[in-house]
């Protein structure tokens, strides 16, 4: 069964950044068998990469043990499009939505689909390659990347989130 609750931001005294889009964050129950996360992470991130490429959604994505949490940004209806075919995906269940917000700033302008690394080790974003991913350089996180990724980590780990 999948509960939702959602947390509307509060922007309004805050200037709109030229590039303002509509972000959305969420988290979810992996059905993945555990020996088969890394090929179905791969393959997420593949579908994922394209898929944002073509819509002009960017975003970031971590997978902690049996948790997804992922960060959405763009066009306000193509993102509620996208997020309705990911609420869909049978690789996992419970999806709660923790943020959906209109009006700011990307924080992963440059990535169609940002990797998250676990805590206490370096972000690695993955690169797609012709047979699979692999690992590419570590970025420098901007203060609204840290807390972006802050959140996504958070909740990967159920804390403030009845688990």
């Amino acid at each position: 069964m999948c509960s939702d609750s959602t947390t509307t931001s509060d922007h309004a005294s805050a200037p709109v950044p030229a590039d303002a889009v509509f972000r959305l964050v969420y988290r979810s129950h992996s059905r993945i068998e555990p020996e088969r996360s890394a090929s179905a992470l791969s393959d997420i991130l593949g579908v994922a990469r394209s898929k944002n490429t073509a819509l002009g959604i960017t975003g970031a994505l971590v997978l902690y043990q049996d948790w997804f949490a992922q960060v959405l940004e763009g066009d306000e209806a193509r993102v509620l499009a996208l997020f309705a075919t990911i609420r869909a995906d049978g690789r996992h269940s419970s999806l709660q939505v923790t943020e959906q917000v209109s009006g700011v700033g990307r924080a992963f302008p440059r990535w169609a689909m940002a990797f998250v690394g676990e805590h206490g080790r370096p972000d690695a974003p993955q690169v797609a390659t012709s047979t699979g991913t692999a690992e590419a350089a570590p970025w420098r996180l901007s203060d609204e990347q840290e807390r972006v990724v802050a959140e996504l980590r958070n909740l990967t780990r159920g804390y403030g989130i009845g688990a």
